[in-house]
């Protein structure tokens, strides 16, 4: 008895072991295969690439209407730099601590230790989802993963339009369909976690939390896109007339 409960003790360690290199080793693969696709992609400097308030990513997001459809290299660039912005692993760190503050997958314990498990989950969620969602799944449907913005009309219509972005999205021939992407991506996504959380943790009900959860995020992320850059205008335009003080004279 004694050998077989150090075998299968052997055993656990070697599959923990396994699973944290594979949690480890995912962001690695998808940013490795970025580079590789990546050598020849031309660079671009249109409006999909500025930030609102210099911070915050709009890659994929587009104001005209009428643009252009993408290449599955296209598709891959907003992937790839939505992995690989600075912005993305500041988001996950604030994840990864809320999960730790509120003991989030008990088993990743606490500490620095616990916090670099779920970084590092936090991180792989993030990679394939956007993976999935924003290059397998559009390329595979011909779906477009970019955000169309409205940009005008009155609040109500354009909070409709980026609500409905999470189940409304465009073909790459321009007519409007059920935004499959996002759905299955999701739910692919989620079935990959399965690989790299704690086996108590792996069940249907994590696949479709997990899903559930890249929709909602997706979907706030569509809300500031359309209203954020109106912000950032009001919020500039305030600064722009904010009188200077004059120094009194000498």
């Amino acid at each position: 008895m004694r050998a077989v409960a150090t075998t299968m003790a052997h055993r656990r360690k070697e599959y923990s072991s396994v699973r944290l290199k594979s949690r480890a080793l995912l962001p690695l693969l998808f940013a490795l295969a970025s580079l590789a696709w990546a050598q020849d992609a031309e660079k671009t400097n249109s409006p999909d690439s500025e930030r609102v308030f210099g911070v915050v990513r709009t890659f994929g997001i587009t104001n005209d209407r009428n643009a252009e459809p993408l290449t599955p290299r296209g598709k891959f660039r907003i992937f790839r730099q939505n992995v690989t912005d600075p912005f993305t692993f500041v988001g996950t760190a604030i994840q990864a601590g809320i999960g730790q503050a509120t003991n989030d997958f008990p088993s990743y314990g606490q500490g620095a230790a616990g916090y670099a498990k779920r970084y590092g989950a936090a991180v792989a969620d993030f990679a394939t989802g956007e993976f999935m969602s924003t290059f397998v799944f559009p390329t595979l449907l011909r779906e477009d993963p970019r955000y169309f913005r409205e940009g005008e009309g009155s609040f109500k219509r354009r909070l409709g339009h980026s609500l409905a972005s999470a189940f409304v999205t465009r073909t790459d021939s321009g007519r409007a369909t059920f935004n499959w992407s996002n759905s299955l991506g999701r739910i692919a996504a989620g079935g990959v976690s399965t690989l790299y959380y704690p086996a108590e943790d792996r069940s249907v009900g994590l696949v479709f939390s997990r899903a559930g959860i890249g929709i909602i995020f997706g979907t706030a992320g569509a809300v500031f896109s359309e209203f954020g850059p109106d912000l950032q205008r009001k919020f500039s335009k305030k600064k722009s007339q904010k009188p200077t003080q004059e120094l009194p004279p000498q």
